[in-house]
């Protein structure tokens, strides 16, 4: 593990333009400067880098942050390889702490799984080209379906040979464990799944022999499965077709074929292709289409999707041309409607798939043809069900029709593009629009009960759950020690913050997404910031920030931006699940530079009526802040953001005591945060008392 002192001297060393630079022509524009943002495809300048605050933004798509979450979106890597990758640009030299037993063998563990699975990899690739068994089959069958050497390469394409006990004798030689090559079992958990047990003999058979291979990267680039297709074996005995098990480092629903070396050109065209299948991916990103990855022919799972979502919001699916593949895969398409995706269709000529269409056509033809025959999903769903029903309905099937595109529709977030598919529905099915409103609402309130009994339901396993892992604790311990609080001890979470915001009783009842919600002493001052956002987010105020000289500057800012950018950069998240909601649909409809953003229009007017509700108490309700004048914009948001910082400083500060008086083995790292936190507080304080915000 990486030492804190070291992830702090990276971040306090590492500067925004100094590291921007590197990836993007910057040009100074006041106190700041300005670049085409590398996260979309961006024709006028909208990303800007600001030295004395140290972070990044894009007006245009919204991404940005410091300098260790830059690096992060922008290489696709996590928290800690960001932190490597800044120390090597900087010269620091990583201190990492010593780690327990119990990680040390966790880490080797996985360590050594990943090697096995890329000495398997490395040994498949080498098989290809460098065996004649491999070239005479492997590599003549890449050939015949038309791909090039850079693709074999790119995506590491193999070839395992036909000899079943070959691979495991290699693996073997080469010092991997017997028990990583077998199946994941109960007694074997560390399993990949490369071979299997043989009965008659000690070594274990590959289960991928005589086929070619197709690598499964994480979003780091680990191999971490791989799928196999047989080419000269007829025997039904064995299947076309075979993947890895599912591992401890493998699982089948959290993966998607391509995802690695698509995911910087997702982002950068703010667009993913989703294709049924892996061949379907190599001939589309050869093709030139890079922006492309494979469900490999299972329906869609939330966690791809939200791997998706990751780089976009927009995906179009492609089909090969008939309505009952297409059928089969609504519910995926619902549950991309449910993440916020906009979804479009793209079917091909019958007889095609993208693997054969893409091998007929080139670059600008594919790129003509699917900018002429992308079809928005709610309007080809309806065509498509009323061709089913025969082209002319009865009343009832029509009626029938419209409940299922309404509850397609009821998915969708954005009221106005709700509303324009119920308009569209209406004129299509020439209906009333307002009883297809009336159905939507109707709609919407039975997925808002039905959401509300899952949060309740996981909400009592939660509960449940810490219930005994706390009566197990208290059997542990013999008595619970509570010294008197001091000056490092800082308030619990029961006892009101001097500064907090004062509510009026209208506010308090506002009801929660859940009766099973727990309150935090954070709540009062996420609603703070997020009545900001309500009533003033598309309204625009100054800001005085201090440059590095220590001189005032003033810069303009909408509010949900600034307040967007301030919490983005401290990597902040609200805890209440309906502010976190409603800040996030905040962000989204505000996305668009070009649309003014009413947020107490889109707010009020929010079909969902918890919502709505809500934004009305906060329109007319009213939040006092201490000393600062409510209305004057540019003192109380940077107020209100610094009152939620110290708010959870406070908290974190409790719970490090809390920790310290168990005496852990790790009690040095403790005090070292706590200390920092102590630190971090005192500046908050001070902030708060001169009411100003700091560069």
């Amino acid at each position: 593990m990486i030492d804190q002192l070291t992830i702090e001297k990276v971040r306090d060393t590492a500067q925004i333009v100094d590291v921007v630079s590197e990836f993007v022509s910057l040009k100074r524009r006041g106190q700041n400067y300005v670049g085409l943002c590398p996260f979309h495809s961006d024709k006028n300048p909208s990303f800007y880098v600001s030295p004395s605050k140290n972070i990044c933004k894009c007006f245009s798509c919204g991404e940005g942050g410091d300098t260790v979450q830059f690096i992060m979106k922008h290489e696709q890597i996590g928290y800690l390889e960001a932190i490597r990758w800044l120390a090597k640009r900087y010269n620091i030299e990583i201190q990492e702490r010593e780690m327990s037993a119990e990680e040390k063998a966790a880490q080797n563990a996985r360590e050594g799984m990943l090697r096995l699975n890329e000495f398997a990899m490395k040994t498949f690739e080498e098989d290809l080209y460098n065996n004649q068994e491999g070239k005479n089959i492997g590599l003549s069958y890449f050939y015949e379906r038309g791909l090039q050497d850079e693709t074999i390469h790119r995506f590491h394409l193999g070839y395992a040979l036909e000899n079943k006990y070959d691979f495991a004798l290699r693996a073997l030689k080469e010092g991997h464990e017997r028990g990583l090559l077998l199946d994941p079992t109960e007694k074997n958990e560390k399993g990949l799944g490369l071979c299997f047990a043989d009965n008659d003999k000690e070594t274990p058979v590959c289960r991928f022999h005589g086929r070619v291979i197709f690598p499964y990267f994480s979003l780091a680039g680990k191999p971490i499965a791989f799928g196999g297709r047989i080419l000269q074996r007829v025997d039904h005995a064995f299947k076309k077709y075979v993947n890895s098990p599912e591992s401890e480092i493998y699982h089948k629903s959290n993966v998607l074929y391509g995802i690695f070396q698509a995911k910087q050109e997702i982002a950068k065209q703010n667009k993913c292709f989703i294709v049924e299948g892996n061949v379907d991916v190599l001939s589309m990103s050869q093709a030139g289409f890079r922006n492309v990855v494979a469900s490999a022919g299972t329906a869609l799972t939330s966690n791809q999707i939200h791997l998706i979502k990751r780089f976009t919001n927009n995906v179009t699916l492609m089909f090969d041309g008939d309505d009952a593949g297409i059928r089969a895969s609504l519910k995926s398409i619902d549950l991309l409607l449910l993440e916020g995706m906009k979804v479009k269709l793209l079917l091909f000529p019958d007889g095609d798939d993208p693997d054969s269409f893409c091998r007929k056509h080139t670059t600008e033809e594919l790129t003509q043809f699917f900018a002429a025959h992308e079809q928005d999903f709610i309007s080809y769903k309806t065509q498509m069900m009323i061709r089913e029903a025969g082209g002319n309905p009865d009343p009832q099937r029509y009626s029938e029709i419209a409940q299922s595109i309404v509850q397609s529709i009821s998915l969708i977030e954005d009221p106005i593009m709700s509303s324009l598919y119920i308009r569209e529905t209406a004129q299509t099915l020439n209906t009333s629009e307002p009883a297809l409103q009336q159905a939507l609402l109707a709609q919407r309130r039975t997925n808002y009960a039905a959401e509300l009994r899952r949060m309740e339901i996981e909400q009592r396993r939660l509960e449940a759950q810490a219930e005994r892992e706390a009566e197990a604790q208290a059997a542990l311990a013999q008595e619970e020690v509570n010294p008197a609080p001091t000056s490092e001890t800082p308030a619990t979470e029961a006892q009101a913050p001097a500064h907090a915001p004062v509510e009026t009783p209208q506010q308090k009842a506002t009801p929660a997404p859940t009766d099973g919600y727990v309150p935090r002493m954070t709540d009062i001052f996420e609603r703070n910031i997020l009545r900001y956002i309500v009533r003033y987010g598309g309204e625009s105020f100054d800001v005085t920030l201090y440059n590095e000289k220590g001189e005032p500057v003033i810069q303009t800012w909408r509010v949900i931006d600034f307040i967007g950018s301030d919490l983005h950069a401290d990597g902040i998240e609200f805890h209440h699940p309906l502010y976190a909601k409603m800040l996030q649909l905040a962000y989204d409809a505000s996305d668009n530079p070009d649309v003014e953003f009413n947020s107490i229009r889109f707010f009020t007017g929010y079909p969902d009526p918890v919502i709505s509700r809500l934004a009305l108490d906060l329109t007319t309700g009213r939040i006092i802040t201490n000393v600062v004048n409510e209305e004057n914009l540019s003192m109380a948001i940077p107020r209100a953001l610094l009152e939620l910082k110290e708010c959870m400083m406070r908290i974190e500060i409790a719970d490090l005591n809390a920790q310290l008086r168990n005496r852990p083995d790790n009690y040095a790292e403790i005090f070292q945060r706590l200390m920092e936190c102590n630190e971090i507080k005192k500046q908050l304080d001070k902030d708060l008392g001169e009411r100003i915000v700091t560069g």
